[in-house]
């Protein structure tokens, strides 16, 4: 099999309905792009498997492959179980929600060619809600103070890096703090983070199971923040 330049890994828990569309998006946006796009079914409990039996069954979608975590143990277990069967020079995760556009995986991995291979490139959200913003930069100040590190809008995504950088992921959490053990990481073996601005748009199906509601918004801040005090003192 060939090897592309760059392997984009979705991670997708009962996205169903909005799969179609995705894969309509990523084949325009990679319109002229040497990528592979591999959708991990991350546990689901929808129809996803059916839905995507039907969907890559199309030449059209002939550049994604699926990727079958059996059962649901994070959303960072299904990153790197995307990751590992990833084959291209460039590695590369965004979200399956619709949020976010295929064309910022493209502008950040052009990016990062511009800055060099020990570089990651992720997104940098822009025009957000007044609290939302507030929460990121709490977040950011609290990733200086603990971790000393400088990272910037720690979740927004795409995340876009050389796969020199997965050998250096050694035990990393199954939860919402992967994003934030990869850029530790990162900054831990000298690499640089470079940022290119990106806009979230609506969900157009299902909802966030992190930021539902105030009590699990929250609730994963305060995950996010043990999480860098057990990364602080325990490397």
């Amino acid at each position: 099999m060939s090897t592309p330049a760059l392997s984009i890994v979705l991670p997708a828990y009962n996205e169903s309905p909005g799969l179609e569309g995705l894969l309509r998006d990523y084949w325009f946006a990679g319109q002229g792009q040497d990528f592979e796009l591999i959708l991990v079914d991350n546990g689901s409990t929808d129809d996803t498997a059916v839905v995507l039996d039907r969907l890559l069954a199309k030449e059209q979608f002939s550049f994604c492959r699926r990727v079958r975590v059996d059962v649901n143990q994070g959303y960072g277990f299904g990153i790197l179980s995307g990751l590992k069967e990833a084959r291209g020079t460039y590695l590369a995760w965004s979200h399956a929600d619709t949020q976010c556009d295929p064309k910022d995986v493209f502008t950040a991995f052009k990016r990062l060619g511009e800055c060099g291979d020990k570089t990651l490139v992720k997104g940098r959200r822009q025009k957000r809600p007044f609290c939302e913003e507030l929460t990121t930069h709490g977040m950011r100040w609290f990733a200086l103070f603990i971790l000393d590190g400088r990272l910037v809008d720690i979740n927004a995504q795409p995340k876009v890096f050389h796969r020199d950088l997965l050998a250096k992921l050694v035990n990393p959490p199954k939860d919402l703090s992967f994003d934030l053990y990869v850029l530790y990481r990162a900054l831990q073996e000298g690499w640089k983070i470079e940022t290119v601005p990106v806009y979230f748009g609506e969900r157009l199906h299902g909802s966030s199971s992190w930021s539902s509601s105030f009590l699990s918004r929250w609730r994963t801040i305060l995950s996010a923040i043990c999480y860098m005090i057990r990364l602080r003192f325990e490397g």
